[in-house]
């Protein structure tokens, strides 16, 4: 709400509280009182028990709030995606410089696999129910850790998003290395176009809250911590749905036989429906509703004329 509509409005009110006590104290029993009474107890409920009224319409959270969420946080999230990718090209230009490195994030197994042209994500297909359930459960552990990790002022988000992306880089560089950079591409396009979204959201949600930790602005450190901290929890719980599809995605199209395009268009298809669905949806200010008067607040019908002093 501009802040001048809020001024005015919380003007109006105070003198409509104050017309009401003087009411009632020169003129009981008077119709005004009964008005001004009708009147300030709309007002508060309006104030007070709106929010509460619309956190229980989940149609409308969907539909406005969690879209607004993120685009509100838009600084924090792109914040966290940078360090991601960052941690990225640290990983793959470290690896494909010193080899060594891939014992770090490689293990045996996944070397033996690329070493005779397999990726080792080809068991998946036959175990994909159970795996789906293990893929989604992992991705949301990870998202929530690196969340509330915001609570460290940022310090293990930071480390979390960048060490992921280290690890992404070395395997790719060792993928490369050993001439299986395609089909893992082909492997990660699919699911990752939800997947890497919905953790660099989880990131910057956690930096939303330590944003309101190390720069409090206008309110203390504990009020900014609770407004910030309700924002981000609202964005955490939109990201579930999309890891459990992203798990989905990972467990029964992405080892599949299915052509890389395919997989390639599929992926580009999540992305753009989910970027869509986050830039089209929803206000700005969301659970706001519309001020009559062009952003001026109503005024109180007028009120009978009292009778004289």
């Amino acid at each position: 709400m501009p802040l001048g509509d809020f001024r005015e409005g919380s003007a109006l009110y105070r003198q409509a509280v104050s017309d009401l006590a003087y009411a009632r104290m020169c003129y009981p029993g008077h119709p005004v009182v009964r008005q001004l009474e009708q009147l300030v107890g709309h007002a508060h409920s309006l104030l007070y028990q709106a929010d509460r009224s619309r956190s229980r319409n989940w149609v409308g959270f969907w539909r406005t709030t969690w879209p607004a969420r993120v685009r509100q946080a838009a600084g924090p999230i792109l914040l966290s995606t940078a360090i991601f990718w960052a941690g990225a090209l640290v990983g793959f230009f470290l690896t494909m410089e010193y080899p060594t490195l891939e014992g770090f994030f490689i293990s045996p197994s996944m070397r033996a696999a690329i070493e005779s042209k397999h990726l080792w994500t080809e068991s998946l297909t036959r175990v994909a129910p159970a795996a789906s359930s293990q893929i989604a459960t992992n991705n949301i552990n990870v998202s929530l850790l690196a969340w509330g990790l915001g609570l460290s002022l940022g310090i293990g988000t930071v480390w979390l998003m960048l060490f992921n992306g280290i690890m992404l880089g070395a395997i790719a560089a060792a993928c490369l290395r050993g001439g299986m950079l395609q089909p893992l591409a082909e492997f990660v396009v699919g699911h990752g176009s939800l997947e890497l979204p919905a953790i660099w959201i989880s990131g910057g949600a956690g930096l939303l809250m330590a944003r309101a930790l190390l720069f409090p602005g206008r309110y203390s450190r504990r009020v900014e911590l609770r407004l910030r901290g309700r924002e981000s929890v609202q964005i955490m719980v939109g990201i579930v749905p999309i890891l459990l599809i992203a798990g989905l995605v990972e467990a029964f199209v992405s080892p599949s036989a299915l052509p890389g395009p395919a997989k390639a268009m599929l992926g580009l298809t999540l992305f753009l429906t989910l970027l869509g669905y986050i830039l089209s949806r929803g206000s700005d200010q969301p659970g706001l509703r519309p001020v009559p008067g062009r952003g001026t607040p109503a005024r109180p019908p007028a009120a009978p004329a009292l009778p004289a002093a």
